[in-house]
């Protein structure tokens, strides 16, 4: 009863959202409020407040209000621009726009978050981890290249789980440059309607070409093939209505992971991998990799938790076995920095980590998004919680945990998950029992804060071990230790 009631709370919030972004435009359409946005109201508003000396208070308090109950405030730039120049008009409006940006994104958290989440379900944690994993860069990015109305970003980045703080500071950077163009341009008018000065019309000329490259700037991005990082997600406004409306269409399958499995098993024989033998495999396994890229996110949303890792995992690895048989036979990284790091870590020279930028660039392209290695492991596949993914994941080192000769499926992912961790318990080089010491694998002390730390770690192979073994792990004389990370590259050829 408790989850109904909370449940119908966030409805109405979600209700009383629509109202407050409605309002505005009800305000303008039936309130003498329009008149003063039109340009006549604009040269009345503009004497009224000159002869004021709290002009600046009103005009910034006029922006918030404008700005929080989504009413365009273009207008208001211009009017800034005329009253109070250049330095003052983008001063003032650029207080009033962050103050009534940050009341959008404050409504749209307090009163529709809940809702769509409730309505969205699996469908927002794309976006949301688009927001978590793009945050500040993607937001900034949207705020300079302005793909995305401004008060759509309000209210939509209020429904995502970015932070507030982030949220802020990149609307406070990323509306600066535009503030300043439209403050510009009507300064710049106005100067020319009182003097026909050369100067005058050089600042309009000046001014209009950086408000036109303004509203080319998304045209010129894409012409450029700039990216803005998380834009597909984060076209909020779209996005969150898209959301609110059932989805008709017939959801799309995700793709069969036999052909991985087909590969696995002609190049896999654990613990290592015939890499040579990938090679030649190598359009059989761009083949596959083309049909985990060509799948919609929403089909991946719509799977079954397990078929939705199986899916991230299967992935991981095959972009892996990609990268290395792309690279193979891995030649020495010749850039200083590199060689210098490599050196100082110990990495030998048949490492992926010869491999430039080989866990950071996004080289794979999976669900129609070019991803790394990293932006898999760390911002979906992690995130998703089950800590055994720590012994499925290959990153292509003698000490990572083994690939098995077959794909990982839904039907049988536990089970599939169950044995690795029991392969690696029964590998002497990844788990022994020495005595008073248990010595593990180093994945497990980087990612010990996913089986919830030195006290998890103990707990979750106690599971999976024998009586006398776990007996020793809840001990809490016994010592916990790692061993050191062997990077060779897991090839049968060494």
């Amino acid at each position: 009863m408790a989850e109904v009631t909370r449940s119908r709370g966030s409805l109405l919030r979600l209700v009383a959202l629509v109202g407050v972004i409605a309002s505005g435009g009800l305000l303008v359409a039936f309130t003498p409020l329009g008149s003063y946005l039109s340009r006549d109201g604009i040269d009345l508003a503009i004497s009224w407040l000159r002869a004021s000396r709290a002009a600046p208070l009103f005009y910034i308090a006029a922006y918030t209000f404008a700005t929080a109950f989504a009413i365009p405030g273009s207008i208001l730039t211009l009017a800034g621009g005329a009253m109070f120049g250049v330095v003052q008009g983008s001063l003032y409006t650029t207080i009033g726009a962050n103050l009534g940006a940050n009341a959008a994104f404050g409504i749209a958290r307090m009163l529709g978050r809940d809702g769509v989440k409730h309505i969205g379900g699996s469908r927002l944690d794309a976006l949301d981890r688009a927001a978590e994993s793009h945050g500040f860069q993607g937001l900034l990015s949207l705020r300079l290249i302005p793909v995305v109305p401004f008060n759509a970003l309000n209210f939509g980045s209020g429904l995502t789980s970015i932070s507030w703080g982030t949220y802020a500071i990149a609307t406070a950077i990323g509306i600066l440059p535009g503030t300043i163009v439209y403050t510009m341009f009507a300064d710049a008018l106005l100067v020319g309607s009182r003097e026909a000065s050369r100067e005058a019309l050089l600042r309009v000329l000046l001014s209009g070409a950086l408000l036109i490259l303004l509203s080319f700037l998304p045209a010129i991005a894409r012409r450029l093939g700039v990216k803005v990082p998380g834009a597909s997600a984060a076209v909020v406004g779209l996005t969150t209505l898209a959301l609110l409306r059932p989805i008709h269409t017939e959801a799309q399958t995700l793709p069969s992971h036999q052909p991985f499995s087909e590969i696995l098993a002609e190049v896999v024989s654990q613990p290592a991998v015939d890499y040579a033998q990938l090679v030649a495999l190598r359009a059989d396994l761009a083949q596959y990799l083309s049909s985990l890229g060509d799948v919609e996110a929403e089909a991946i949303e719509a799977a079954s938790r397990e078929e939705q890792l199986a899916f991230w995992i299967n992935a991981y690895n095959a972009c892996m076995l990609s990268l290395v048989a792309d690279n193979y036979p891995i030649a020495k990284d010749g850039r200083l920095l590199s060689r210098i790091r490599n050196s100082v870590a110990g990495r030998p020279v048949n490492s992926v980590w010869q491999i430039p930028d080989v866990f950071s660039a996004a080289h794979c392209r999976i669900a129609g998004v070019d991803r790394s290695q990293d932006d898999m492991e760390h911002g979906i596949i992690r995130p998703m919680g089950d800590p055994r993914i720590h012994f499925a994941v290959n990153c292509a080192a003698v000490s990572c945990p083994v690939l098995w000769p077959e794909a990982y499926q839904a039907e049988s992912l536990d089970a599939q998950l169950d044995r690795a961790v029991a392969r690696l318990i029964d590998t002497p080089a990844h788990f022994s029992v020495e005595r008073s010491t248990i010595r593990l694998n180093q994945v497990l002390d980087w990612f010990r804060d996913d089986f919830g730390g030195e006290e998890g770690l103990r707990e979750f192979f106690a599971r999976y071990t024998s009586t006398d073994v776990a007996a020793l792990l809840s001990n809490p004389d016994t010592k916990i230790e790692f061993f050191e990370y062997d990077w060779t590259l897991n090839d049968t050829g060494n």
